[in-house]
């Protein structure tokens, strides 16, 4: 299976998303593979703040030939995840020609649910190459509680995808595990956060994608 995260505005928590689900499932006895596609390498800076050993491994791929490259490297893992870079539909389209899987995050303001419009278009036009392309929106950086996060919530049922059931809320223990170079479930894995990494990839799981059936 072949993961993309996407959006084409930065700051959304693309880098966050993609480790940590790719913790996520070597947690759960899959070899995962994660491609760095951003210039920036901010996983592959992630990767390198480890003192011990990586629950997956980390390459970095940021140019747009991933749709000849990623192909060939996911005969060899059970899952291959690929971050992709804010503002470089290139790269990005590149990805989503040949992904199973497309997850845009997006957080809770009016300034992302706006921008938002540039990944639905830039998906549709990928969906015309790869139309067994399959896309899910994740609310990130949720803050609890809040009458942003509940309109947020009503805002992106009108996106042309479905949104999944689990939000992934802001907490400190995220960018703690950055530091630590750590996942988040190596970090904390009783905490909250590692639950609803493992409640996202079971809703994946669910998703019927062949290789998890």
């Amino acid at each position: 299976m072949i993961l993309v995260v996407a959006n084409q505005k930065g700051g959304c928590g693309k880098t966050t998303t993609a480790v940590n689900l790719a913790g996520a499932f070597s947690h759960r006895g899959m070899d995962v593979l994660l491609v760095d596609s951003d210039p920036q390498g901010s996983a592959m800076k992630w990767r390198g703040l480890a003192t011990d050993s990586f629950p997956v491994g980390v390459i970095a791929l940021p140019m747009p030939i991933l749709d000849q490259e990623i192909p060939k490297l996911a005969k060899k893992y059970d899952l291959v995840v690929v971050d992709t870079p804010p503002g470089m539909e290139n790269i990005t389209r590149s990805a989503l020609v040949v992904a199973d899987l497309a997850i845009i995050p997006l957080q809770p303001s009016p300034l992302d649910l706006w921008s938002g419009t540039d990944i639905v278009a830039l998906v549709r036009r990928a969906q015309q190459i790869n139309p067994r392309l399959v896309i899910r929106l994740l609310l990130n950086r949720k803050v609890q509680g809040t009458r942003l996060s509940r309109e947020s919530e009503d805002a992106l049922k009108e996106f042309p995808f479905p949104l999944f059931e689990t939000s992934i809320h802001q907490r400190i223990a995220l960018a703690e595990a950055v530091t630590a170079g750590r996942t988040i479930l190596d970090f904390f894995p009783d905490g909250p956060s590692a639950s609803e990494y493992r409640a996202l990839v079971e809703e994946i799981i669910a998703v019927g994608m062949g290789e998890f059936s």
